[in-house]
């Protein structure tokens, strides 16, 4: 397995949960009927970005952690990884909150599936961040950093395949043709 492998499949799951969680907002998750004097029957809905105002700079948090994960390294990175948990858990706890509301008795009309859909897609996200964390405070210390190919000399690891040592030499200023 690649080394980069894990960090490429944290990043997208960042990012398909900014997107998911994004979209979960814009649905409809609240929606109430109510009796009017003046108006009579009144039917008001709530998108996620009005009922649950964290959701959408929670979406935007998660879509700056991928940079911070792409740009940090060793327990930076795992104190990186612990932050991630922490919204995924945030992140879950809105998705929950108010489910219980959806799953009672609700006059004819009630948009039950989207309601419920818009909660999925929260929770799905949450999942999806805490699958990110969990795979960078386990292994985050092991994934390339940004940049690494530009360590010092001291800090590379010693390479073994000879084509790449030639490129590596011309990388570093020398002429690899005139080695003995």
């Amino acid at each position: 397995m690649s080394e980069r492998r894990p960090l490429w499949t944290v990043v997208g799951l960042l990012a398909l949960a900014s997107l998911v969680l994004w979209l979960s907002s814009q649905m409809t998750w609240t929606w109430s009927q109510h009796t009017d004097d003046l108006r009579g029957l009144v039917t008001t809905k709530a998108t996620g970005d009005q009922a649950e105002t964290a959701l959408v700079p929670l979406a935007v948090l998660v879509l700056a952690l991928v940079a911070a994960v792409v740009a940090t390294g060793g327990w930076l990175r795992r104190i990186t990884g612990v932050v991630v948990l922490l919204s995924g858990f945030g992140v879950l706890w809105l998705a929950a909150n108010g489910i219980g509301d959806v799953l009672g008795q609700h006059p004819a009309g009630y948009p039950a599936g989207t309601v419920l859909a818009a909660h999925g897609l929260a929770a799905l996200a949450g999942l999806a961040v805490l699958a990110g964390g969990t795979l960078l405070v386990a292994a985050g210390h092991r994934m390339p950093r940004l940049g690494a190919k530009y360590q010092s000399p001291q800090a590379k690891k010693p390479v073994t395949d000879p084509d790449r040592e030639l490129w590596q030499a011309l990388d570093s200023g020398q002429d690899p043709t005139a080695r003995q």
